[in-house]
């Protein structure tokens, strides 16, 4: 069953079409495809109606949730394009169910859409576990949408009301001459990069293991005293170099228990580029990156790691390295998938990055109840790709500091698991 609606399209972003590759490899590697699982804690008063109502209204509004990739010709610029939009799929579960196994079944599972909900009962509140796929959202992206499903849930509007709050514009034209100063930054840059030997933990990549994660959550008293360190050691500006020393501590304790001290440990970081303050576009990559690289000894002092990392993001951001790396993307958005795959798999020697990263700020951010009930808890869960198999996201929320370890199976071994909790524990709390 399907809701009609306008036909419409929009080109890719060049993230957009870097997603579309990675995931596009990761089918074709038997890991199914580049989702994310986004967990929600609410209390008494959630409305398992009012989800469906809102969401039925959201469909109606967002005709990308129906769209798929299409290129006119050999060589354009892919966009979206649709001419129908799907139900929004709602399941419901008994408070029996597991939201971990589920959770992980979902990142498995072949289900159809671009967004589906699923609805776990708990005593007089619910655990709300939704999936959506990479190719239509950033993280930022997911929150805005929630945050909309939310505000649908708690008004009387027409559901004709269509406000197709879709997407940035394509990009301003730029002559080549232009657009080949502008991208130098991206193009140094890359080139000193792959002077080193990167490291990650995946070191079979034969067959991929499934998806699997672990919440790590810090009391109040914990999380102040962290964000506290963490503004102390980067001028409370960018608190993202402090937090990603400590992720790469943590993968280079596993390597060196490996016996692999040599090379490098290098992440590639979105950065947000919607307006801070103002909600901004709901669907899309709307992202810029910046790649930071340290080698494995550089990293033996938390708060060196820090400054080196703050310096790098000091450095390209002078350069222009995030508008660099848009105009790359963009121009790549021509080639076809399977040339972009190989590009992509052959980065960072053959390791695409060291792991994967983000700290995405302050969960749902001035959501305070999601369907009538309460929020308690939220953060997101994403699939990483093998290589590199592992990735530390964080997040916030009530003043409570929440970290995600997520890898692939037979990547890491339960014990190392251990291992990087208690690395990336003993760093933010020391």
């Amino acid at each position: 069953m399907s809701l009609e609606t306008t036909s419409w399209s929009t080109p890719l972003s060049g993230c957009d079409s870097y997603i579309a590759a990675l995931n596009d490899y990761m089918t074709r590697s038997g890991q199914g495809h580049h989702r994310c699982v986004t967990i929600i804690e609410v209390g008494n008063g959630f409305s398992i109606l009012a989800l469906k109502s809102a969401l039925a209204r959201f469909g109606l509004s967002h005709p990308i949730l129906g769209a798929q990739i299409t290129r006119a010709y050999p060589g354009a610029v892919p966009r979206w394009k649709n001419t129908f939009t799907p139900e929004i799929e709602v399941q419901e579960h008994s408070q029996e169910r597991d939201s971990h196994d589920l959770a992980r079944e979902l990142l498995a599972a072949n289900w159809k859409g671009m967004m589906r909900f699923d609805v776990i009962t708990q005593g007089n509140g619910a655990i709300i576990l939704i999936s959506w796929s990479h190719l239509i959202f950033d993280g930022k992206g997911a929150e805005l949408a929630l945050a909309e499903i939310s505000r649908l849930s708690s008004i009387d509007i027409n559901p004709d009301s269509r406000t197709f709050l879709q997407s940035i514009p394509d990009v301003p034209a730029m002559g080549f001459r232009d657009k080949l100063k502008a991208v130098k930054p991206f193009i140094d840059r890359y080139w000193e990069l792959r002077k080193e030997q990167v490291r990650s933990l995946c070191v079979d990549q034969r067959e991929a293991g499934i998806s699997d994660f672990r919440i790590i959550r810090f009391t109040s008293e914990e999380s102040e005293i962290i964000l506290q360190r963490a503004h102390d050691l980067t001028g409370g500006i960018f608190l993202l170099p402090y937090f990603l020393a400590v992720a790469m501590r943590a993968h280079k304790r596993v390597l060196a228990d490996r016996g692999i001290h040599s090379g490098s440990l290098e992440c590639s970081i979105s950065l947000q580029k919607r307006k801070r303050g103002t909600n901004g576009p709901i669907f899309q990559n709307q992202v810029s990156q910046m790649f930071f690289s340290l080698k494995l000894e550089e990293t033996d002092s938390l708060k060196t790691a820090t400054s080196k990392l703050l310096d790098q993001y000091s450095s390209m951001a002078k350069t222009g390295f995030d508008a660099a790396f848009i105009i790359m993307t963009n121009w790549m958005r021509r080639i076809p998938l399977n040339l972009y795959r190989i590009f992509m798999r052959k980065e960072a020697s053959g390791q695409i990055t060291s792991f994967f990263h983000a700290h995405t700020g302050v969960f749902l951010s001035g959501v305070s109840a999601f369907c009538g009930g309460v929020i308690q808890d939220g953060c997101h869960v994403p699939s990483v790709s093998q290589p590199p198999g592992t990735g530390l996201f964080l997040s916030e929320r009530d003043g409570l500091l929440t970290a995600t370890l997520c890898w692939r199976d037979g990547v890491i071994s339960t014990e190392e698991v251990q291992t990087m909790e208690q690395m990336i524990r003993g760093d933010l709390l020391r």
